[in-house]
């Protein structure tokens, strides 16, 4: 009979944690009969990975694997023997059970799951045998690296662009056709609706049949061998699409975009996998003509703006007791009724935020913050085929893991009780021919967060 094996997390059935939290939990190991084995030792994982061919290199009937590696964190313990002993020892039948516990480093890029790399953290058990390949049960869980959008003040400056263009009609150009797009701010987190104003002006003799505002994710890829390159992916995360507008004439589409459970922007440059999101208009006019396309950065982050200071005080409270400054690491068949006791009397100290849970060794109350189903994360990434020639001296038939049935995806938190400004029908534009401008209101003393800009103009960039 095999050897039966089930990981679980402490207080965290959704194995989601932020970077700089403890990991904590429990390994149970169950043997029928006395085996025959070395030693037991439990690792926790952490490493960015990417690969893809590229064909002719260096010539047109060759190929090359494109790859980068870079670990991040490993932490073994031994349970059972030692590193350096090479003698076997009878493994007696029954139950086992050994905690694990671990300070996740602070740097620690958020976990990601593409099309040509990925970044995963597992918990892997791995049982020696002689002249045998090793028994590894593995566990992967979600690392997050918090991008607090309340930090920085760009976040909740209004994102706007302009942009005209003019058309060519029987070689005679026509009147121009004005684009401006508007969103209350230029942060988001996941579970939000980014609510925008598409303005058209069309004065050209040319009908637009179609406008649709896209939000767009952009993943580049890094390799280091054999040389320095990059791939490049897109994934289309929401999209809205209007009617046409005819010509001489204008119109204002107010619409949102919903933002499902995908992984905050990048934050660490130095990770072979970067990942950065950016909105997409495209005005698609009538006969031959170019479209007219606009790009505009968005940043999703980890942590929604919100205007009570109390709640944000909240989450950095909670933020901040997740974390601990010793970086010390162990493994123990049971833990120390004196540390129990000490984090018992540390959690029921502390104050008890209004959505946050009580022990600080774990990452907000998903309850506000529901994670996705399997089917909602994996719809947005194909799956990452890898060679595995980093498993080194391991079976590929003896690696199991709790889920067979489907392969892991990242899990990130959604918010949906955080619901984002509109903009006010008030604030409409006053267009005329040379100059778009924008009426903005003073800052009221009530909103400390409300951006200093009183009347602003904006003279647009004619495009021919």
């Amino acid at each position: 009979m095999p050897i039966e094996c089930l990981i679980s997390f402490d207080n965290n059935p959704q194995g989601v944690y932020y970077a700089g939290q403890e990991l904590s939990g429990v390994v149970d190991l169950g043997v029928d009969t006395t085996k025959r084995i070395k030693a037991i030792h439990i690792t926790v994982s952490g490493y960015a990975k990417t690969r893809w061919i590229k064909k002719g290199y260096p010539r047109d009937s060759e190929r090359a694997i494109c790859r980068a590696y870079r670990s991040y964190l490993s932490s073994r313990s031994y349970v059972l023997g030692t590193c350096a002993s090479s003698s076997c020892m009878d493994w007696s039948a029954g139950e086992y059970s050994y905690t694990f516990h671990v300070i996740l480093p602070e740097n620690l890029p958020t976990a990601f799951d593409g099309k040509y790399g990925q970044i995963r953290y597992e918990i892997i058990t791995t049982i020696e045998r002689p002249s045998r390949h090793p028994k590894v049960f593995k566990l992967p869980f979600t690392v997050i690296q918090p991008l607090n959008l309340n930090e920085d003040a760009i976040y909740r400056i209004p994102l706007d662009i302009l942009n005209r263009k003019r058309f060519w009609s029987f070689c005679c150009p026509t009147g121009p056709l004005t684009v401006k797009f508007s969103t209350p701010y230029c942060g988001y987190a996941p579970g939000q609706k980014i609510h925008f104003v598409l303005y058209i002006n069309n004065e050209s003799s040319i009908d637009i049949t179609e406008c649709e505002v896209k939000l767009k994710q952009e993943v580049i890829y890094e390799s280091h061998d054999p040389q320095h390159e990059f791939r490049y992916d897109k994934n289309l995360i929401a999209r809205k699409q209007f009617g046409n507008v005819l010509r001489w004439s204008r119109k204002v589409y107010r619409g949102w975009l919903d933002l499902p459970s995908i992984a905050p922007t990048s934050a660490r440059t130095t990770c072979p996998i970067s990942v950065n999101y950016l909105i997409k208009i495209i005005i698609k006019p009538t006969e031959f003509h170019w479209k007219l396309k606009l790009k505009v950065p968005i940043t999703i982050g980890s942590i929604p703006i919100m205007d009570n200071p109390m709640t944000i005080n909240e989450t950095l409270l909670h933020i901040q007791m997740s974390t601990r400054t010793n970086n010390n690491s162990y493994v123990s068949g049971e833990p120390s009724p004196t540390s129990l006791r000490q984090q018992q009397e540390q959690h029921e100290s502390r104050a008890t935020p209004a959505i946050l849970v009580t022990d600080g060794d774990n990452p907000p109350d998903y309850i506000p913050m529901m994670p996705p189903s399997y089917q909602d994360a994996m719809a947005l990434s194909d799956k990452f085929y890898d060679d595995n020639e980093y498993l080194q001296n391991i079976s590929m038939s003896s690696i199991t893991t709790n889920d067979k049935n489907e392969s892991f995806k990242p899990r990130y938190p959604v918010y949906y009780e955080y619901e984002t400004p509109t903009i006010p029908p008030e604030k409409l534009y006053d267009v005329s021919p040379s100059q778009l401008r924008i009426a903005l209101e003073p800052p009221s003393l009530e909103d400390p967060h409300t951006p200093s800009a009183a009347n602003l103009t904006i003279f647009p960039y004619e495009k021919k």
